[in-house]
């Protein structure tokens, strides 16, 4: 009928075959190439939280700040930033300085860029890579500065010379009137 578990192996069936022995250098292989993985993932991880972090920092310290909304530079500086950002600073801003701060991960380089104006405020900051404003302010060169001061002083200039000669017609057309007034009283 149905065999029972207790019945005696039959010599057809066979032991399971031995297994067989991974060699040491595909072990050393293997675990080489995962340490090497892990500390990819590692760097890339250390990158984007350190960006992650100054950006929570910087924006956390914004919001204390209440209505002026502006964080000393100096402040950011000695404590908020995390990691070991590479730092650029272009000062070709007539007002403002644009600092750009990069955490590189090997697949993706993480950025945070912030103006500063003269009095060594942060005044915004974002993480665009890159762009001519930052959180949508824009700068003004200081080539568009110079253009504009000189081209205001320039129709300052015009002005005072067109309020000259109408001064200049006021007084002819005055003294033509005077003028006229005197032969007029003594006839």
């Amino acid at each position: 009928m149905s065999s029972t578990p207790d019945a005696p192996e039959t010599p057809d069936s066979k032991p399971a075959p031995a297994k067989k022995k991974v060699s040491t250098q595909r072990r050393i292989i293997s675990w080489v190439f995962i340490l090497i993985l892990l500390g990819v993932v590692l760097l890339e991880w250390r990158a984007k939280t350190s960006q992650a972090k100054t950006f929570n920092n910087l924006d956390a310290a914004m919001e204390t700040a209440g209505k002026s909304g502006e964080v000393p530079f100096k402040d950011f500086q000695a404590s908020m930033i995390q990691g070991s950002p590479s730092e650029e600073l272009d000062e070709s801003g007539a007002i403002l300085k644009l600092y750009h701060y990069r955490w590189g991960g090997v697949f993706k380089t993480y950025h945070l860029r912030m103006l500063v104006d003269n009095d060594g405020q942060v005044i915004v900051f974002d993480t665009a890579a890159e762009g001519s404003s930052v959180s949508g302010m824009p700068r003004i060169s200081k080539e568009r500065m110079d253009a504009f001061v000189k081209g205001q002083k320039e129709h300052v200039k015009q002005k005072a010379a067109e309020s000259a000669e109408a001064k200049a017609s006021r007084d002819k057309q005055a003294a033509a009137e005077a003028a006229a007034a005197e032969t007029k009283s003594e006839n």
